[in-house]
């Protein structure tokens, strides 16, 4: 699946959550509420084109770092790009895959590869300045109408387990993911309790690009008031494509302003935009809508 530019403007059953081990204590990180951030998702080879300062002199707030780039950089280079953009104000995020990379599914109940998973995630949690992680594909397709339940538990028990081990290691950072725009589906279609998700991230960033709803600036704004409405404490970004898939150039920046405008009628936390390279140059300071 395609990662993710972002634009930092990302209540099924309670006994599930418990059965997870879950407790009610509130997530522990701080996002300053009076701030609205945008954030662009960077690929690899992307990295070493980003002009931080120029990003940060648009009103940029966040990168998403592609969790490749730790196999085309080394550590001390990634380590140093994220204090490149800390210096000019940017936070960054790793942007990891969890039950599906490159088109294959990994089923959430083999607990060999969930405990190499969570152990991944606390490598990136290591990493000097890192401000976040963000988690993509943190839901299971593959599963018969029979197996749902077990899936979805097992879904829920590594939301639990991977985001308490990644706070016990380093409590500040920032963690968030993806999930699937049709509240109403997320269960039955996806082996996600919304409830689990939604109290154990700081936020959660709607796949709304999905099947051209990237035009569909109505259904952008009410995926965002539908899951902040059912969310038990993660806030909720909004989720915009730049460019569009079939000429894969970006969309003119006059009609990027509008759809901006547009969903922040409804006051989503951030835009998660996909992607840095395949954007014009928004400067979100001055959008130039009316």
């Amino acid at each position: 699946m395609a990662l993710i530019i972002l634009v930092s403007l990302f209540a099924v059953s309670s006994i599930c959550a418990q059965e997870s081990g879950q407790n009610d204590t509130s997530i522990a990180t701080d996002i300053n509420e009076s701030d609205m951030h945008y954030g662009f998702c960077v690929l690899p080879e992307d990295m070493d084109n980003v002009n931080f300062k120029d990003l940060s002199n648009h009103g940029v707030t966040d990168l998403f770092l592609d969790y490749r780039a730790m196999d085309t950089h080394d550590k001390n280079q990634v380590e140093t790009w994220i204090q490149d953009a800390k210096n000019e104000g940017i936070s960054v995020h790793m942007f990891a895959q969890v039950f599906n990379d490159d088109e294959k599914w990994y089923n959430p109940t083999n607990q060999s590869f969930v405990d190499a998973k969570i152990k991944e995630l606390k490598e990136y949690a290591g990493l000097k300045d890192l401000a976040g992680i963000h988690l993509n594909y943190v839901r299971y397709e593959d599963a018969g109408s029979d197996e749902n339940d077990k899936y979805t538990q097992a879904v829920s028990d590594f939301v639990v387990n991977a985001t308490g081990e990644i706070r016990k290691d380093n409590p500040n950072l920032i963690l968030s993911a993806d999930v699937m725009p049709e509240y109403d589906q997320l269960k039955d279609e996806y082996c996600t309790d919304y409830s689990v998700i939604s109290k154990n991230f700081d936020f959660l960033v709607p796949l709304t690009y999905f099947d051209n709803n990237n035009d569909n600036d109505t259904f952008i704004e009410d995926t965002i008031v539908s899951l902040r409405d059912h969310s038990e404490g993660a806030k909720v970004w909004a989720n915009v494509q730049t460019f569009d898939n079939a000429t894969q150039k970006p969309i003119p920046l006059d009609e990027m302003n509008a759809k901006i405008q547009n969903i922040s009628k409804v006051n989503p936390d951030g835009m998660f935009l996909f992607r840095y390279g395949l954007c014009e140059d928004i400067d979100f300071n001055n959008l130039n809508v009316e």
